[in-house]
């Protein structure tokens, strides 16, 4: 393993820094995957707006009453709904690699921090799954504006579901399943693998099985993120049961004629934190309730998939001491789990080396853990 691990990095640095691969060949032992200059060679099948469940809409007065948190870019265009009034479709996108076997499934759940978001337009972020003999399904579910928590939980299970369900028509291996998300989908992605079956609606029951977890600095302790500077804004939103409290005074610099009031959205979707942010009031024993629901660290037990995490050590939306906390809890349980600690990386915003050297350590871990 210690070989491969330095045939990888060595092919990684390699390949960033411009020089060509020939110059230092890789070992004939490193795989497709572990090349990035195979991550664009395999070329999926693409069946895409696919719908997987007509949901209920559920009122959310907490994001109704909140600013619209406005539309990143690289996303699917909205699609009109076909079912009844007062519900709406979910889509996924299926991206399948050609085998003559059935393959292991990603499952790509897009951040936001469960208030915007959709899939992604292209599958740009999934060539290492593609290299490895890896299908890709790329998934919606309703953001807070469309319902509270735990919806967004409930539609994974369901697109799981589907995925269980439609595994021979789309050479899928049901019984090898991989949650991975960032930010908002980091967390779904711990919850799609740790969250009891009291999360599955009704029709969605019948789960595949979720060989290991890839959360991209993701909530782990909701209840945290209700109180953290960075994140309470938009967790309130989602767990949908206050209203934000009125608007303290507009600082000088924001009322500048010109001034943006928005800044740009960071590569995963996440809104930057805005000026003049809604503030919240203190959480109740109600809001503590739920916000423990949704928590992955609440279900922590021996047997959980193999967990993947990364995060920056300066990450300012989250607080990043919460993957420290996972890992440690996930160590203490005896779960195989792995850490990538980016040294000055904030909530996402990495580096291209660094994003390649994660992608690198991740599809390494789901190699050793035995996914593929």
């Amino acid at each position: 393993m210690r070989k491969l691990q330095m045939a990888v990095l060595i092919v990684a640095m390699a390949a960033f820094a411009g020089m060509a691969v020939a110059q230092t060949p890789a070992p004939a032992t490193t795989p497709a995957w572990a090349d990035p200059a195979n991550w664009k060679s395999v070329k999926p099948t693409v069946t895409d707006d696919i719908v997987y469940a007509t949901v209920p809409h559920i009122a959310n007065p907490s994001a109704e009453a909140s600013p619209n948190p406005g539309t990143p870019n690289g996303i699917r265009p909205p699609l009109p709904n076909t079912g009844p009034a007062g519900t709406l479709d979910m889509h996924l996108d299926v991206y399948q690699v050609p085998s003559d076997k059935p393959t292991p499934v990603v499952i790509q759940l897009h951040g936001g921090g469960w208030i915007r978001g959709d899939r992604p337009s292209g599958s740009g972020s999934f060539g290492a799954f593609f290299a490895a003999g890896m299908s890709v399904v790329a998934v919606q579910y309703r953001n807070a504006i469309d319902a509270p928590a735990p919806a967004a939980i409930e539609d994974v299970r369901c697109a799981m579901s589907w995925i269980k369900k439609n595994a021979k028509k789309y050479n899928f291996d049901p019984n090898r399943v991989i949650p991975w998300g960032g930010s908002a989908g980091g967390h779904l992605a711990l919850m799609a693998g740790y969250a009891p079956a009291s999360f599955n609606p009704a029709g969605c029951t019948d789960q595949p099985k979720v060989v290991a977890v890839i959360d991209m600095y993701g909530a782990s302790d909701v209840v945290e993120s209700l109180t953290f500077h960075g994140s309470m804004d938009f967790t309130h939103q989602w767990i949908g049961l206050d209203l934000p409290l009125p608007r303290e005074p507009a600082p000088a610099a924001a009322s500048t004629p010109g001034a943006a009031s928005t800044e740009p959205a960071n590569p995963d979707g996440m809104p930057r934190p805005r000026a003049q942010a809604p503030r919240w009031s203190d959480p109740t024993d109600a809001m503590i309730a739920r916000a423990k629901e949704v928590s992955p660290l609440t279900y922590i037990h021996p047997g959980l998939p193999p967990t993947f995490i990364i995060n920056g050590d300066s990450d300012h939306t989250y607080n990043p001491t919460q993957s420290y906390k996972l890992k440690a809890a996930l160590d203490a349980a005896h779960v195989p789990n792995e850490e990538d600690i980016v040294a000055g990386g904030g909530h996402g915003n990495f580096s291209p080396a660094e994003n390649q050297k994660g992608t690198l350590l991740w599809m390494q871990f789901l190699h050793d853990n035995g996914v593929f």
